[in-house]
């Protein structure tokens, strides 16, 4: 029979989007925990336990709504819910943006299955909201962003991730491959490495055809790009955009790559940076275009999943804080989430 803690004990809030993500994020749990009782009018899906030496709560949207402001009210009830949440992570999917092949570090180049993690430089926080901004006189569209940074703890985290993959040290594909080798169901819902075949770059200025899969597209259309090393995918870390819609331009995808460097597109990290202290993990699923299948979407959900308990590792559990000692979280989290718990008061 699972264990039953009490909500207090709890200190990492990882949030998903969709079922997939969901479904990829529970089965990198090392033990899972019965559900704790909650708050009146708290309609979200939790799942709940162990991953490491963390406490972890999953959650994800009841209603199966999407969007940054549905995710904000999401992570509202789950602090409400989980008062000793010191921070979170938004692990998913996404959409890259692909660069020019590179022969010196080919490994630069998105490929669809690889991570994309947000991190901020001296410019940024290390996410764009892309549809906030102003109309200019010149009739371009001015985007003005103001987002908070990642807690310190956690960009340290990465950092440290950072160079145990630099010395071969990383754990996500082994997360990965033991995940895969313990569940041939997930195996069997599409958790699994789909084929270099599948992963197709088309020109910027080429449409989608008819039809729900790209074989009517053309290979002719498709980008020459250079050959890895290995199917393995890598770890990205730089700007992600977001934005309450689904990107579907690749030429515009394109503009924001050359114009801000971004690396990848998504649709809920811009409601919660200013209020709930969290890194964004994205599996890339597409390339930002209006080619678009669910081919890839299972397996980036899970390595995004495998890059997240991976990132865990590396932060020892005193650097989340109280682990259900104080049964009421500390002021300097609750500042973070008044905005988020006025959203349901």
């Amino acid at each position: 029979m699972p264990l039953r803690f009490d909500p207090s004990v709890y200190t990492v809030g990882w949030v998903c989007a969709i079922k997939d993500e969901v479904t990829a994020s529970r089965a990198f749990l090392d033990e899972e925990h019965e559900q704790p009782r909650r708050r009146q009018n708290d309609n979200n899906v939790y799942i709940v336990g162990r991953m490491g030496e963390h406490k972890v709560v999953i959650a994800f949207p009841g209603a199966g709504s999407y969007g940054a402001d549905v995710i904000a009210h999401t992570v509202a009830h789950m602090v409400r819910t989980f008062q000793n949440i010191r921070f979170g992570l938004m692990v998913g999917i996404g959409g890259g943006a692909p660069s020019e092949p590179d022969p010196i570090d080919p490994l630069k180049d998105i490929r669809l299955g690889d991570v994309v993690v947000s991190e901020p430089n001296e410019k940024h926080s290390g996410v764009l909201q892309y549809d906030k901004g102003r109309w200019g006189e010149n009739g371009v569209f001015e985007i003005r962003s103001h987002l908070k940074r990642p807690p310190k703890d956690l960009l340290a985290a990465m950092n440290l991730l950072k160079s145990d993959y630099n010395h071969g040290m990383g754990k996500m594909i082994d997360y990965f491959n033991d995940v895969s080798r313990q569940s041939s169901r997930l195996r069997t819902w599409g958790f699994h490495f789909p084929g270099r075949e599948l992963d197709r770059l088309y020109k910027p200025n080429h449409p989608h055809a008819e039809g729900l899969d790209c074989s009517g597209c053309g290979i002719e259309h498709l980008e020459k790009r250079l050959d890895h090393e290995t199917d393995d995918p890598a770890v990205h870390y730089g700007l992600i955009a977001s934005a309450n819609a689904v990107m579907r331009s690749a030429v515009y995808r394109d503009h924001l790559r050359d114009t801000w460097g971004v690396c990848c597109f998504e649709m809920e990290a811009a409601g919660l940076m200013n209020y709930f202290p969290c890194l964004i993990i994205r599996g890339v699923a597409d390339y930002s275009d209006d080619h678009k299948n669910d081919h890839w979407q299972r397996y980036a959900a899970a390595m995004a999943a495998a890059y997240a308990k991976d990132l865990l590792r590396v932060i020892p559990p005193e650097d989340v804080g109280c682990t259900g000692v104080t049964p009421q979280p500390k002021e300097d989290c609750m500042s973070r989430y008044t905005y988020c718990r006025k959203r349901i008061s």
